[in-house]
Order: C-alpha cells, then structure tokens, then sequence
C-alpha cells in the first residue's frame, strides 16, 4: 500500500511497471527537492551592434552576470576587469560574473577605445 503513493508523488513514469517495481522514490524526491532550493544568478545582457552598446551603463548586484552579444557587421571586442574577449564579428557572447562587493567598472571595445564605451555599477 505504500508503494502507490510514493509513486504518484515522483511525478513521473506512472507506468504500472515502475510503480510496482520502484522499491524506493528517494532517487526521484531528491533532485526534486535540490532543484526547488537553486536559485540561478541574474543574467544582464549588453547587446553590441555597430560601433555601440546597449544598454552601456548598468547597476547590478554582487554575482549578477553580464553576458555581452555581438551583432551587427563590425568588429569588436570586450575590455572589462582585467578579462579580454575575442574580436567577433556578427554572432558570439562573452560573459563575466561579477562576484566582488560594491565598485564600478569601466569596459570598452578593444577595437574602437573610449569611442565604445560602458559602465558597469556594482551596488
């Protein structure tokens, strides 16, 4: 009798054949409960087109991501914090992780200069 609840709770594979042969519903509880309590870190995108960022000052929040993307005909590459993306031209990304408490970061394209330029605040 205990075997039917613990199968419907898993929330798949109803089929008679796992339910009856399961034994135990810990392995499928689990990665459940794990994936409940994850939260996953905030995701800002800059969009590169020709010769300009989008947005190209941002605040965010300690372990906040920015993901950089290439669009456009030009060339172009990211300087920020010491890190150095490829020079792409029409599709790619580039992504950092901004881990350190509160501070500001100037990045620019290592092709045009201060010409395309951005501010990245960490609050």
């Amino acid at each position: 009798m205990a075997v039917a609840p613990l199968a419907a709770c898993g929330g798949g594979g109803d089929d008679e054949a796992g339910a009856s042969s399961n034994g135990g519903s810990s392995n499928t509880v689990a990665p459940a409960a794990a994936a409940a309590t994850a939260t996953p870190a905030p995701v800002i995108e800059i969009k590169i087109s020709d010769n300009e960022f989008s947005p190209k000052d941002i605040t965010i929040k300690t372990g906040t991501t920015v993901k950089w993307v290439w669009g456009g005909a030009n060339p172009h590459s990211v300087l920020v914090a010491g890190f150095k993306s490829e020079t792409m031209t029409g599709t790619g990304e580039f992504i950092r992780e901004f881990k350190s408490g509160a501070g500001t970061f100037n990045y620019q394209c290592g092709v045009h200069g201060e010409a395309m330029a951005g501010r990245i605040v960490i609050e």
